[in-house]
């Protein structure tokens, strides 16, 4: 709000410097002047001083000068022309303004108000598309109606102003609306503090200003910064800065502390122009640097629904027509994602999530998140890495990764394409997991099995929404177990040994291999093979796996050389949907296709490598 008011302020004080500037010229020329002075109509003088020196016609309703020492002005109906290429014939328009403008610092070219009230003011900002503001003025070089920095600012001992509106048309056409209900600024000289407070809205959101600046002496010596400490109130969010400013109106050469606590995310979510609602609190505080269009809130430290989080956040402002880059380096204890998106009326049904949304082409994000345990999906995942960018509306995701089963499930892929039809490519391997942890973390026993367990995917999704991309996919994937172990009861059943039913002591079988692939094609999963070797029993199995029905068809059985003479080596059949699979013997089924495995060269070449490294006879 400094920054647009300001602005604002300049216009108004350069009126009231051609004002006094041409009171000093006819004081010098004698009594003769000042009679003149008395009785002339200033107003049109007064139009073609400013008009001349901002290059854009400025004309005044009414102009009543009082002569002395301070110079009464008051004038209606102030209108600034826009650029010739803005939205909006006027930039400024001023229903009212009346100041007491002292003359001796005229001399030196200061304006010192010791009173000014302006009120029914608007002001339209916007850029061209080059970028250059409708604030950039031209205008020839007689006086300086416009401080071009803060070595020109004038002084306020005594500001008022009411029902003010200030928009600003972004780059993307989106307008902020800042509304100035009231605004005070107060200082007994030009030597003392100043204090400043304004309340109004932004974007609808009611807030409050409160601010202590360093003197009006400060801030015209450019070599030194100049100190500000304010807070920015709304409902439900308090924002405090306590720091210096290199170029204090434009908020630049920003560095000091800075300060959010959010209740909840209404207020941010409204000031982003954004119709969603969420009760989730977020605090986060940090040091604030500002250097043209780059924004750093460095050794950030905070907490998001009571968890805490370190890290880094910086912003880039875009060029016109180009999205901002915001790039996160964060560190978190513990994230809940099931609550966040609980906070926002929780996660659109998976039938209409779109694969590739509308609205990432927006802005830019590089990512890098690291969190000891992330909740998603009733699920508990722990030392999850996020590396990842967003640019151009298209997601590189660099490293997706997180502990499973004791070793690591990792991620990489692209999303591209349109709202209309999205396109995924996604890379898994999963490395040094324990095959009973992951039995566990599944719901099972995971007594039945373990021993390390790798595996490595590769998944191809098209389409508008999630749900049909999955119906039409397709891909491959291959799981390998090494230096295992499998209960013996398991062997058993598996291969209906008649002894199983008199068993009252469990063992484990060492395994020699465990080996199984599956390639995906039109949402259409086909196992083969599935080959477990044991001293015992080797286990071979095929079958099919529905993703967009998620239902399992899979057919197990014993090849009848490698059991002993108690085995009955019937096949077992598992099949249903996935919540409710059930498990039935196929007696007297001839299920020897089961030993007609895949061929290898089905696979893409890095897993068929993989594959090939197995110790599974083909």
């Amino acid at each position: 709000m400094p920054k647009q008011g300001s602005r604002f302020s300049r216009i108004v004080h350069g009126a009231a410097f051609a004002l006094g500037a041409l009171l000093v010229l006819l004081l010098v020329a004698g009594g003769a002047g000042a009679l003149w002075l008395s009785r002339a109509d200033l107003r049109p003088i007064v139009e073609r001083a400013a008009s001349g020196s901002l290059g854009r016609q400025v004309t005044l309703g009414s102009l009543k000068v009082r002569w002395g020492d301070p110079l009464r002005i008051e004038f209606t109906d102030l209108a600034i022309a826009n650029a010739p290429w803005g939205s909006e014939p006027q930039m400024v328009r001023v229903g009212h303004a009346a100041a007491l403008l002292d003359v001796a610092p005229l001399l030196s070219g200061v304006l010192r108000y010791e009173r000014l009230r302006i009120s029914d003011a608007t002001i339209v900002l916007e850029r061209d598309p080059h970028g250059i503001g409708n604030w950039k003025f031209g205008g020839g070089s007689g006086l300086v109606l416009v401080p071009k920095d803060r070595t020109q600012f004038p002084t306020l001992i005594d500001f008022a102003g009411e029902h003010g509106l200030i928009t600003y048309r972004t780059h993307g056409g989106d307008i902020l609306r800042i509304a100035l209900d009231r605004v005070a600024i107060s200082s007994p000289s030009e030597e003392t503090p100043a204090r400043l407070l304004a309340e109004g809205a932004y974007n609808n959101v009611a807030t409050r200003l409160d601010a202590t600046t360093d003197s009006y002496e400060t801030l015209r010596d450019a070599s030194q910064p100049f100190g500000t400490r304010f807070t920015l109130a709304g409902r439900d969010t308090d924002i405090a800065f306590d720091g210096t400013l290199r170029e204090p109106l434009d908020f630049e050469g920003a560095r000091g502390e800075v300060s959010v606590d959010a209740r909840t995310l209404n207020d941010i979510l409204g000031v982003m122009g954004a119709k969603a609602k969420s009760d989730l609190p977020l605090s986060v505080g940090g040091i604030l640097k500002h250097d043209g269009d780059r924004w750093l809130l460095a050794a950030a430290k905070g907490e998001l629904m009571q968890s805490d989080f370190t890290g880094g956040l910086a912003l880039l402002e875009g060029q016109a027509g180009k999205p901002d880059d915001i790039t996160l380096d964060l560190t978190a204890g513990a994230l809940d994602l099931d609550a966040i998106m609980a906070s926002f009326g929780g996660p659109a049904k998976a039938e209409s999530v779109a694969l590739h949304p509308e609205g990432l082409a927006a802005i830019n994000v590089t990512a890098a998140l690291t969190t000891a345990r992330l909740t998603v999906a009733a699920r508990n995942l722990r030392s999850v890495t996020l590396l990842g960018r967003l640019a151009a509306g298209d997601v590189t995701l660099k490293e997706l990764s997180f502990a499973l089963g004791g070793g690591t499930l990792s991620l990489s892929g692209a999303l591209q394409g349109t709202s209309q039809n999205g396109e995924l490519a996604l890379d898994g391997r999963l490395s040094k997991a324990d095959a009973g942890g992951i039995a566990q973390e599944l719901g099972a026993t995971g007594d039945e099995i373990n021993g390390q367990l790798d595996g490595a995917a590769r998944l191809a999704l098209h389409g508008p929404t999630l749900a049909a991309a999955m119906k039409t996919g397709s891909g491959a994937a291959i799981v390998l177990l090494r230096q295992g172990q499998i209960a013996r009861s398991l062997i058993e059943q598996l291969s209906t040994d008649l002894r199983s039913l008199l068993r009252t002591k469990e063992g484990r079988v060492p395994v020699s291999c465990l080996l199984g692939v599956l390639n995906l094609k039109d949402g259409i999963g086909i196992l083969s093979p599935l080959r477990l070797e044991s001293r015992d029993a080797i286990v071979v199995g095929a079958g099919k796996f529905d993703i967009g029905n998620k239902k399992l068809d899979v057919t197990l059985k014993t090849e009848r050389d490698s059991t002993n003479f108690f085995a009955l080596d019937i096949p077992v059949r598992i099949s249903g949907p996935l919540e409710n699979v059930s498990a039935k013997p196929l007696v007297g089924s001839d299920a020897n296709w089961l030993e007609r495995p895949a061929a290898a060269d089905r696979l893409p070449a890095d897993l068929r490598q993989m594959a090939n490294s197995s110790t599974c006879r083909d």
